[in-house]
């Protein structure tokens, strides 16, 4: 009896890959879940997918997600963390749905135990190589608390910490295991770089851990934030947001995008990546048209996404993280009786519609910053974010919706997750 195939051939489309759209063929192996090269001979077995004219693209990475679907990652019940692990698979299964292949579950600030307890759930899943638990985990990003009080933001100030032992307090708050296991929990950290002790900490992270530093939450004055890039911090966390504003004498952390080669560390001296929520409430277009065209290698797209994302939530007042309250009024979302905003509702896709509406640029550039840039900041793009041989079969298929130009959005058709299709839209 024939067996099928477990070569899959995707024809007959665009392929989004780097910056680029080419038509080419594109072809997979279901049974490693790798791409492999058109040569292979296996090819003229294929079973052959037919894109009628559609996108290819990698799977979205999205590097600050707090939830989505109904679930907040810091919402940790600590007599049941069963339940915990089963709300982070059913978000997780939600999020590939959404195109999202892979992600950074963001723990906000809390106290330690919080993390201690979410920590094992959300480190990286990928060895599993199991479609069915969903969006795979790339690490986790803890966005606190070793923050600024003066931009906390939306986060609780009665936990917001100094590294006042560097490296030690590091250690201390996490654990030691979500720092130092083979495959370390954590993934990247976002910090003040101001803080006492903060470059200390930021050098034995980077160097002595292979932590992401971000720099976020911050007052610091420009000269600060680029000492923190000099001590290995790689990227700043969602631009223009919790930080200084970017003045003509004194740019702040804002100022690093444009960043003179002479300020910056030896080679190879490059100016930070840079989280840019494009979802017309953290920034306005003109200023994502302003970061776009400073810096467009650098640029990586994100949602701060919170348990509203991807879920039918009315308006209304609503129980958060900490026993806090939100007000959601359409796809905003504010600490109740305040106007700090308290993370997105818009998707990762939607933010790359918008980017493409506010700058003219082509679809396969936007896609960029949600795939290649993402995977080159979390040094993984040997194998995410990309359509070269030998890297994970991560796939989104892409079309455009019905409208107008001006309304045209970028709409998930269906989803591959290493080598095995596990979402097809039905509407």
């Amino acid at each position: 009896m024939a067996t099928e195939s477990s070569i899959v051939r995707f024809t007959n489309g665009l392929l989004a890959c780097c910056g680029k759209a080419k038509r080419e063929d594109l072809f997979i192996d279901t049974s490693t879940g790798k791409i492999i090269d058109k040569t292979d001979p296996r090819v003229d077995k294929a079973l052959v997918v037919d894109l009628a004219g559609r996108i290819l693209s990698p799977g979205l990475l999205e590097v600050q997600l707090n939830g989505a679907k109904g679930v907040d990652f810091s919402d940790v019940p600590v007599d049941n963390i069963e339940s915990y692990a089963s709300s982070f698979r059913r978000a997780s299964r939600g999020i590939l749905e959404m195109g999202v292949t892979s992600f950074l579950p963001t723990l906000v600030t809390s106290d330690a135990q919080t993390y201690r307890l979410a920590l094992p759930i959300v480190r990286p899943n990928g060895s599993q190589r199991d479609h069915d638990l969903g969006a795979e985990s790339l690490g986790c990003h803890c966005e606190g608390p070793f923050l600024s009080r003066e931009r906390k933001g939306a986060h609780p100030s009665d936990f917001l910490l100094e590294p006042a032992n560097g490296i030690q307090s590091i250690r201390d708050f996490y654990g030691q295991e979500s720092l130092a296991a083979p495959i370390p929990a954590i993934r990247k950290i976002t910090l003040a770089p101001e803080l006492p002790g903060m470059l200390e900490t930021i050098r034995a992270l980077t160097h002595e851990y292979g932590i992401i530093c971000s720099l976020g939450h911050s007052p610091a004055t420009y000269e600060q934030g680029l000492a923190g890039v000099r001590a290995g911090a790689t990227m700043l966390t969602h631009l223009y947001n919790a930080m200084e504003p970017c003045l003509h004498r004194s740019p702040g952390l804002v100022g690093l995008i444009g960043a003179p080669e002479t300020d910056l560390a030896a080679p190879p001296r490059e100016r930070p990546f840079f989280g840019l929520i494009a979802d017309g409430i953290h920034v306005a277009p003109s200023c994502v048209r302003m970061a776009w065209a400073v810096h467009r290698e650098g640029c990586i797209l994100t949602t701060d996404g919170t348990a509203a994302t991807g879920f039918d939530l009315p308006d209304g007042t609503y129980e958060w993280t900490l026993q806090r309250k939100v007000v959601k009024k359409g796809e905003k979302l504010f600490l109740e009786g305040s106007d700090t905003i308290a993370g997105g509702t818009t998707t990762l896709l939607q933010c790359v519609s918008n980017l493409i509406r506010w700058t003219g640029c082509e679809a396969a550039e936007a896609l960029q910053t949600v795939t290649a840039t993402p995977a080159r900041m979390l040094r993984c793009e040997d194998t995410k974010g990309t359509l070269k041989v030998g890297a994970d079969a991560d796939l989104v298929v892409l079309s455009w919706s019905d409208g107008g130009n001006d309304s045209r959005e970028l709409q998930v058709d269906e989803v591959w997750k290493f080598g095995k299709r596990c979402f097809t839209r039905t509407d």
